[in-house]
């Protein structure tokens, strides 16, 4: 990939904000494999993605065209957590990968959500989204 076309942290963001409410709207069907395209029309969300279906996935994209890059969501394994650990990546992005939170909570048919980039790994995915949520209540 020629330095032109290198992914910026900013295009990462960009396609975490483009993709949260779909991830959110598929969060049962977890875990998640959401592949990006230069065409901003063209998505496409593996559900229930297991490594044992990584083979067949890399050789689809050698088929159809690799995606400009992909976002990873799981469920978190921390005790006291219910969130997300979500991962995008930019394909030849020399930035490294964007990591975040997301917390959501429903309400009858609502549901609202936080979502967190992560700064430190120094401290919990619980202590992060605590911070998260004080922040934006004042």
């Amino acid at each position: 990939m020629s330095p032109s076309r290198s992914i910026s942290h900013k295009k990462l963001d960009e396609w975490m904000r483009e993709s949260v409410v779909e991830i959110v709207n598929n969060l049962k069907e977890a875990p998640l494999l959401l592949h990006v395209y230069r065409d901003e029309k063209r998505k496409r969300t593996e559900k229930a993605v297991v490594e044992e279906e990584w083979a067949a996935m890399k050789k689809r994209w050698e088929e159809e065209g690799k995606p400009e890059g992909v976002i990873f969501v799981e469920r978190l394994e921390e005790e006291g957590v219910e969130g997300w650990g979500v991962v995008v990546q930019g394909r030849g992005a020399e930035c490294g990968p964007a990591c975040y939170l997301l917390k959501t909570n429903r309400v009858g048919p609502a549901c609202h959500f936080c979502l967190v980039r992560v700064n430190s790994f120094r401290e919990t995915a619980k202590k992060q989204l605590e911070d998260c949520w004080l922040l934006n209540d004042s």
